[in-house]
């Protein structure tokens, strides 16, 4: 939805003159079903057409491409009415608004005709196509959703054997002996296996609900950006927890050793300040700071 409202700002004049275009080379002899359904036959975005007299009673059913309700002639329109002037235009076109009966981005387009106002409903994503403003492939859209939902499926089934082999570690640990030098590791090996097991889990949950189920245009990098930050500060957190183990190992085994631990830690800190960068630079606010400077 961001996105369509982002390309129908920055393109408002030139969406506008088309609509007016549209409207003004459509006319009809009366409002019949037949007359009026015409429009879909130029217009692939118009999705919804009827009419309404000049006491702002709507007096067509509402004509679908493959539907008509018919329980909203007599209706009284008038409160829609209210913000419309046809002082200087006999068009108007209605802010973007979602639909209530598709759901939809859409745009509404009302024409004063001498004895009563056609208004039609738009689809403002297929307008754009239309308009050629966005480019959009049904087949490779498809495509798409099928091996990202399936990349998504595995990823989740790996994070969960991950997650279960954490539980199971844990609990073998609690019911059967181990030796004293080998509680820590159990407990930290678990511990890890959890947290990349969420860490995947949160990536594959990501992919598949803004790739497969509520697929938008927003492909922005903030998208991207959440998903990267999300993956990456699990990651720190279990390199950080693997950083904890090899220290009390060292401490245990041999001092000597210490100076790998702390190429580790000063890796992981490493890490967490480019993360950091990386979040503080990729925000909204920041870019569009460097842009308009």
């Amino acid at each position: 939805m961001k996105r369509i409202i982002t390309l129908y700002t920055e393109n408002r004049n030139t969406i506008h003159f088309y609509l007016k275009n549209c409207l003004l080379n459509f006319s009809v002899s009366t409002v019949e079903g037949t007359n009026l359904q015409r429009f879909f036959e130029t217009e692939k975005s118009a999705h919804t057409i009827y009419a309404v007299n000049r006491d702002f009673i709507q007096i067509t059913p509402d004509y679908g491409r493959k539907y008509y309700d018919s329980d909203r002639i007599g209706k009284n329109k008038q409160l829609y009415f209210q913000a419309i002037s046809f002082e200087n235009d006999p068009i108007f076109i209605t802010n973007p608004y979602l639909h209530h009966i598709t759901g939809l981005p859409s745009l509404t387009v009302v024409k004063h005709e001498t004895d009563h106002y056609i208004v039609i409903d738009f689809d403002m994503f297929k307008l754009l196509q239309e308009l050629r403003l966005v480019e959009y492939n049904g087949l490779f859209e498809k495509i798409n959703k099928t091996v990202m939902g399936f990349g998504g499926l595995l990823l989740g089934l790996v994070a969960a054997f991950l997650i279960l082999y954490g539980g199971y570690m844990f609990g073998r640990m609690l019911f059967i002996p181990v030796g004293n030098d080998r509680i820590l590791h159990q407990i930290f090996m678990s511990v890890i296996s959890i947290t990349i097991g969420m860490a995947i889990y949160d990536l594959a949950k990501t992919m598949i609900e803004n790739e497969v189920l509520f697929k938008t245009l927003d492909s922005s990098n903030e998208i991207q950006s959440r998903i990267l930050s999300k993956f990456l500060t699990s990651i720190i957190i279990a390199l950080s927890i693997e950083s904890l183990m090899a220290v009390f190992k060292i401490v245990l085994d041999d001092y000597s050793k210490l100076v790998n631990a702390l190429y580790l830690i000063l890796s992981v800190t490493l890490l967490i300040v480019g993360t950091g960068f990386y979040n503080y630079f990729s925000r909204p606010s920041r870019r569009s700071d460097s842009r308009s400077g």
